[in-house]
């Protein structure tokens, strides 16, 4: 099954946040002053009245008696707002209760089988979507003859250890990925990232780049030109792209690859 969407999941923290505006604005209620404010208008200056259950005539707040006028004003915003909020609150869980973020896919799930030979799915399952990612035909680059050679748990030839540490972390997360596939602007390669990640919950294809050869001047020229390239081209979207670094003296951390996982790719 497909987990919420990303949007889905959004609805939930603004309830989560509602819930604690609710609490804050409750507790600062049960210490107001009894009453209610009028506020009118004399010879162009603000005046301002107050009454209670009590007293039901209006009496007027002097001036130095303004912060009553203050605490009655904030109470009547608050309750207001108080009122706001639990109406926002129960219409979003009214939603998440009632929305099904899988309805459009059961459709196709629940043909049967004779019936689905028949029919093209407006949206593909889980399985059909990442057989559709990694079945794209492509040309990896090439090796040359003295490249050492670095296999990842999958049989996949890549071009350094760290890759392989990044590879093998994808395979154990079990996020779909291709080594090297090429990207575009304007129908023109321009780089071909080390990963192409698909996030199965968001359905989103993201790019990973290891820059594993920062201490040299060469190589880090070079790819902060690929980075421009990047963030310049019209069809990539750079908010897809991972990036990881190293130098000879500090490695790859294993912790900031599994970080990077679980915050794009899970």
């Amino acid at each position: 099954m497909r987990k919420t969407i990303t949007w889905f999941d959004d609805l939930e923290k603004i309830s989560n946040e509602i819930e604690k505006r609710i609490k804050k604005i409750s507790k600062r209620l049960e210490n107001v002053p009894e009453g209610s404010l009028r506020v009118s208008k004399a010879h162009g200056k603000k005046q301002f009245y107050y009454k209670t259950d009590q007293h039901q005539q209006w009496k007027y707040i002097q001036r130095k008696d303004r912060h009553l006028a203050e605490q009655l004003a904030q109470k009547d915003y608050d309750t207001k707002l108080l009122k706001a909020l639990k109406a926002q609150q129960k219409a979003i869980g009214n939603f998440i209760e009632d929305y099904d973020p899988d309805a459009a896919y059961k459709v196709y799930d629940n043909l049967s089988e004779p019936r689905k030979e028949l029919v093209t799915p407006e949206y593909l399952s889980d399985e059909e979507l990442i057989n559709q990612f990694l079945s794209q035909p492509y040309t990896r680059l090439g090796f040359n003859d003295d490249d050492p050679e670095f296999y990842t748990a999958n049989g996949e030839r890549v071009r350094s250890k760290s890759e392989i540490l990044i590879a093998d972390a994808l395979r154990r997360h079990d996020v779909p990925y291709l080594c090297e596939y090429p990207v575009y602007n304007n129908g023109v390669i321009f780089a071909a990232p080390d990963f192409k990640c698909l996030n199965k919950r968001l359905r989103k294809v993201y790019y990973w780049e290891h820059l594993g050869m920062l201490g040299d001047q060469d190589y880090a020229d070079r790819n902060v030109k690929k980075m421009d390239k990047y963030i310049l081209a019209d069809d990539f979207d750079e908010n897809r792209l991972i990036l990881t670094y190293e130098t000879d003296s500090h490695p790859l951390n294993t912790k900031v690859i599994e970080a990077k996982i679980r915050k794009y790719l899970l």
